[in-house]
């Protein structure tokens, strides 16, 4: 049992020993025949061999791209790229990065000349701008979107480097503004996406745009990127700003926007991408100096109505009139509720209404003067609760009760005629009435207080004498 479970273990050990073996034949015999070899020199040193720096190989297939492989140069600036994959769907390129700019060969195909030789050029770096200028700008104004109140603008550069230098700037700052490759943008632009020329290369935001230490070699250079900015009405004023000196300047814009700028000239319709639109062109244009279009027609949304705010005069207004409404009803309560009182009061005495209907002086035998309830009253008082006199004269009231009946029935009648149980004859008719009796009743006492102090007198006169 021992030996055959030995025997099995060295078989397997066997096996995976020579599957490794078999691998490294496989791809001992799928090595390509291609080769790619070359020299890397100095353009700014008149194109002498650079010795001793990395120079690395990519390859490229379908949409993947990776660094393979990299090597030296030699003493003479030599480098080579050997057993390289010669299908037709491969591609390869060599670069390297010397003193902080990359620099790189075209796309290099094997699949037609598997063996080739291609150089690669560097150059010097420098820090100044003065050999750099713009040949190209061009500015599109792609579309506005109605719905988020946004423009999308691309714009494309050709840049001319004049010199045998290439300018490397630096993103360190220092208290100002950077000196590195610088883009403007609008007030308020955002989404901004970068396109060609910014690949390996960083970039950082600074007013008015970004600024990236891509390198500028000697001769030309693209860089395209695109942005959005906001609009809140149908007019919009883009301000576009000259970095460096512009040869020439070109804006497109849509047909169904009007533009209009007093420094650049419309050369009419213009197609690309099969689409038409107006051109406008500039040239010979100087560093920090603006152009400003101004877009009308832009497509706006149509917001739901709001209600406009209110003023502060009709704000007072409306303050007072609630004001004089609450007073009103205030009012009106108060009202209500004294008729209720005295209805409720009205009710309380049935012989007194009854009094009333009937004719009668509408004084309540059991209530005081002005309806305030009198205490203590039984069939041996008086009229308004005053005791009965035993002498014959006291089967009438006397004149100042009867001026207090009288006065309490003109109270009665004010207060049915208010609530509306007698109308409008019936209440004048016996209001004259009552205060007739009661002027005469008045006159009469006023006779009798003066002859009473007048016999006061003669009797002090009298008595005197």
């Amino acid at each position: 049992m021992g030996t055959f479970t030995l025997t099995l273990t060295l078989l397997f050990a066997f096996i995976l020993f020579l599957f490794p073996l078999s691998a490294s034949a496989h791809a001992i015999t799928n090595t390509g025949t291609g080769r790619i070899y070359g020299q890397l020199l100095d353009g700014t040193k008149r194109n002498i061999p650079v010795a001793g720096q990395i120079v690395t190989l990519q390859m490229a297939q379908g949409d993947n791209a990776h660094d393979l492989t990299n090597v030296t140069t030699d003493a003479h600036g030599m480098f080579s790229f050997s057993g390289l994959n010669t299908d037709k769907t491969i591609n390869y390129a060599v670069y390297t990065l010397y003193q902080r700019a990359q620099y790189y060969t075209g796309l290099i195909d094997l699949s037609t000349k598997p063996v080739q030789q291609i150089n690669l050029t560097i150059y010097d770096a420098t820090t100044s701008v003065a050999n750099i200028a713009i040949i190209q700008a061009n500015v599109l104004i792609d579309k506005a979107d109605a719905q988020n109140s946004l423009i999308t603008i691309s714009e494309n550069f050709f840049f001319e480097n004049l010199g045998t230098t290439t300018y490397v700037g630096s993103l360190q700052a220092n208290g100002s503004k950077p000196n590195a490759l610088r883009f403007s943008l609008p007030n308020n632009a955002r989404n901004l996406s970068l396109r060609s020329g910014f690949d390996g290369y960083q970039v950082i935001q600074v007013d008015p745009g970004f600024a990236t230490d891509a390198a500028l070699p000697p001769g030309s250079s693209q860089f395209a990127f695109s942005f959005q900015v906001p609009y809140t009405t149908s007019s919009y004023d883009f301000r576009y700003t000259i970095v460096y000196p512009t040869v020439n300047l070109s804006l497109l814009v849509p047909l169904n926007i009007h533009a209009s700028s007093a420094a650049m000239d419309s050369q009419g319709p213009f197609n690309a991408n099969q689409r038409t639109f107006q051109q406008f062109n500039a040239k010979k244009l100087l560093a920090d100096s603006q152009i400003h279009v101004q877009l009308n027609g832009l497509p706006v949304s149509q917001p739901a109505a709001n209600p406009q705010p209110l003023n502060q005069n009709t704000l007072w207004f409306i303050l007072a009139l609630i004001l004089m409404l609450a007073i009103v009803s205030l009012t009106w309560f108060i009202y209500r509720l004294s008729r209720c009182q005295t209805t409720s009061g009205q009710k309380q005495t049935p012989q007194s209404s009854q009094t009333s209907r009937r004719g009668g002086s509408g004084v309540d035998v059991g209530r005081g003067p002005l309806g305030r309830p009198s205490s203590n009253v039984d069939a041996r008082r008086g009229l308004l609760g005053r005791p009965a006199s035993s002498s014959s004269n006291d089967a009438h009231p006397s004149q100042k009760d009867q001026q207090e009946a009288l006065l309490h029935e003109l109270l009665n009648l004010d207060q049915a005629y208010e609530a509306g149980t007698i109308k409008k004859a019936e209440y004048e008719e016996r209001r004259t009435r009552t205060k007739a009796q009661l002027r005469s009743l008045m006159s009469k006492d006023l006779v009798e207080k003066s002859g009473t102090t007048k016999k006061t007198a003669r009797s002090s006169g009298k008595g005197a004498t």
